[in-house]
């Protein structure tokens, strides 16, 4: 039967630790760096997903609009609505809420106006800030209607 033999000199005992020590060094610096990616994606998973209720929203106004030759005349409270808060976003339909997506708790949506489609698909121009924690990724109304996902604010 063979002894295990401890080396003398303790050079198995020092490679291990400088062993340890380097995968140390790289765990310090890659956790962070994941965990940043993490929240980006997920920060680009709400603003896709903020981009698509958008555009459904605006085919439902087209759609319902072309219905109704006097959209007027439906009345107000009727019409469907998007609305945006810090808790959420959503559609409302004859004061109920047709859909509502509530907001993770750690990301903040900013929004300086009303979401706003005409009959044709025109838009007032809007942008729509989602934040967590330094990250930002903005959701773009332009005025012919079309809804986009960008890592920069939009040029004035």
């Amino acid at each position: 039967m063979r002894r295990f033999v401890w080396d003398d000199r303790g050079e198995g005992l020092t490679g291990l630790l400088i062993a340890l020590l380097i995968v140390s060094l790289f765990a310090a610096f890659a956790v962070p760096r994941l965990w940043r990616v993490g929240a980006a994606l997920r920060l680009d998973g709400e603003a896709a997903q903020l981009a698509t209720e958008l555009m459904r929203y605006r085919e439902t106004v087209i759609t319902l609009q072309s219905m109704h030759k006097d959209f007027s005349e439906v009345g107000e409270e009727a019409q469907p609505k998007f609305e945006l808060n810090a808790d959420g976003y959503g559609t409302r339909e004859s004061g109920k809420d047709v859909f509502w997506h509530p907001l993770p708790k750690d990301v903040k949506l900013i929004c300086s106006g009303k979401v706003d489609f005409r009959r044709t698909g025109n838009a007032q121009p809007l942008t729509i800030t989602l934040r967590l924690g330094k990250e930002e990724r903005y959701v773009i109304v332009d005025t012919v209607g079309r809804v986009r996902v960008s890592l920069t604010p939009p040029k004035e």
